[in-house]
């Protein structure tokens, strides 16, 4: 009885410490950050995961921008424009190691960009101008980039990669009371100035 309540605790112990083991293996890790990939894109990003792999969730403002300009009583010139953009992504990356803390990175984004401007022109010797645009990019990217962990928390990255993308949109004119439409399409494949990165992200969880 004795034998075979010892044989039961050791089997218990050892099924307890792998458990354990497993668990410290499997334990998640989160980082959140900024990026900017130009100098009026920047986003905030969410990725999860193992050392390996992390499922990376972003949120974009692409722009944001109010603009007004005027001239003289004479020949006064009122100009006022308004723009947005935001986007999100979804994907994963892959770590490969290359150096202590040093990683390479590759996976896939995809996601979407929306944007929208309006401008009004008004000249007080010529005709009132107002147009109105939007246009939606879904979008698939190739990641390739590295990262430098710093303490294990703080972390720097850059990227960049080819993407696919296609965009849809109408514009509106209104000029001397007349309107007129015109539809957006337009399909790229390559590099372009989104497709490249750097960020600045806290990690924590392990």
């Amino acid at each position: 009885m004795k034998t075979q309540l010892l044989y039961l605790t050791l089997a218990f112990s050892i099924i307890a410490s792998g458990l354990a083991a497993q668990q410290t293996e499997m334990t998640s890790i989160h980082q959140v950050g900024i990026n900017f990939s130009s100098l009026n894109s920047f986003g905030l990003h969410y990725k999860t995961g193992s050392e390996k792999t992390l499922l990376r969730l972003s949120l974009l403002a692409i722009n944001l921008g109010s603009s007004s300009a005027w001239g003289k009583q004479e020949d006064s010139i009122d100009i006022k424009t308004q723009n947005m953009g935001v986007g999100f992504r979804i994907g994963f990356e892959r770590h490969v190691p290359i150096v202590a803390k040093l990683d390479f990175i590759w996976g896939i984004d995809a996601g979407s960009n929306f944007q929208y401007q309006k401008m009004k022109n008004h000249q007080l010797y010529s005709t009132d101008y107002e147009s109105s645009s939007w246009s939606v990019t879904p979008l698939v990217y190739f990641v390739l980039g590295a990262t430098y962990t710093i303490a294990d928390h703080l972390v720097f990255g850059a990227e960049i990669g080819p993407g696919v993308q296609y965009s849809y949109g109408k514009t509106k004119f209104t000029a001397n009371g007349k309107n007129s439409e015109e539809t957006l399409s337009n399909f790229n494949f390559g590099f372009n100035s989104n497709s490249a990165s750097l960020s600045l992200a806290y990690r924590f969880g392990k």
